[in-house]
């Protein structure tokens, strides 16, 4: 490696199983898979450099005495995910890095890991678990120390349209984070951005109308009628909003038609709740006459 030849360096190491020897204590393993996941990557073999981290125990390197190793496990981790663009991964190395004691102590350190954690939290993909980790995220009184994040995740958490750019957009944008990876990747995270915004916007759009027509949903969201179709008609692939397009009409409907036998099932539920509250108020109502 010092003469220059990082790939050498790495098929040496890749031909030792580590993992297999009795002898070794589970710091001296970790350490020597580290090595071999930072020399695969040095060389670009991502593929490798996913098999090797396989080796390692996540909950090993997360007990008392291991922070070093679980840092630069991790920050590893942020290298083969940051080439993949696996944005909620990232997420998730981030926060890791940030929850080691080690890095709590430090205000530099925690502040760098938790924004980036939100930063990539807020560029995934809508999820149950990114909403569960974002969820999380947020009740963090750390969070509060940091004025962009706390805000953008709030403006995130509401069923409100987000206006692009964003208030703090600018600064997310400035996080170092957001920069590594040279100007493609960041082009990329930056795109990623306004998508993210208009799939949240058009979330938001379905939970309040039943159907709306193109024009205004796009003046409303502010987006041109061809790239609002594009976005609505990727997630309704991906499944995560139900929509029809009505084109010579220019209806979007995000409601799903209900057969006849629905309705009235949806109704006889009305009438029972219905039923219920009525009987409820009617014994309460005698419950008081009694007392008095």
């Amino acid at each position: 490696e010092e003469s220059g030849d990082t790939a050498a360096a790495a098929d040496v190491l890749q031909e030792v199983h580590v993992e297999t020897y009795g002898s070794l204590s589970k710091r001296e393993k970790v350490e020597f898979i580290l090595e071999q996941m930072r020399l695969t990557l040095g060389k670009k073999d991502y593929v490798r450099a996913a098999i090797v981290s396989g080796k390692i125990n996540r909950k090993a390197i997360s007990g008392e005495g291991m922070e070093e190793e679980k840092i630069k496990f991790f920050t590893l981790m942020t290298e083969y995910h940051r080439h993949e663009k696996n944005a909620f991964e990232l997420a998730k190395d981030y926060h890791a890095i940030y929850s080691t004691s080690t890095i709590q102590a430090d205000d530099d350190k925690w502040k760098e890991a938790l924004q980036s954690s939100v930063l990539f939290l807020l560029l995934s993909t809508y999820s149950n678990e990114q909403q569960d980790m974002m969820n999380r995220v947020a009740t963090d009184p750390m969070l509060e120390k940091l004025d962009a994040c706390h805000s953008s995740m709030k403006i995130f958490l509401r069923k409100e349209i987000i206006n692009y750019p964003m208030v703090h957009q600018a600064e997310l944008e400035s996080y170092s984070a957001f920069t590594i990876g040279g100007e493609e990747l960041t082009k990329h995270w930056h795109d990623t951005f306004h998508v993210r915004i208009i799939q949240h916007n058009i979330r938001v759009a379905s939970t309040y109308y039943r159907r709306i027509h193109g024009k205004r949903l796009a003046q409303l969201l502010g987006l041109e009628p061809e790239r609002l179709e594009k976005e609505i008609s990727s997630m309704v692939s991906d499944g995560s909003v139900y929509a029809k397009i009505d084109r010579p009409k220019d209806i979007i409907r995000f409601s799903v038609s209900k057969s006849p036998e629905a309705v009235l099932s949806d109704w006889a539920s009305d009438i029972s709740k219905l039923l219920h509250l009525v009987e409820s108020t009617t014994h309460l109502i005698h419950k008081e006459n009694m007392t008095q």
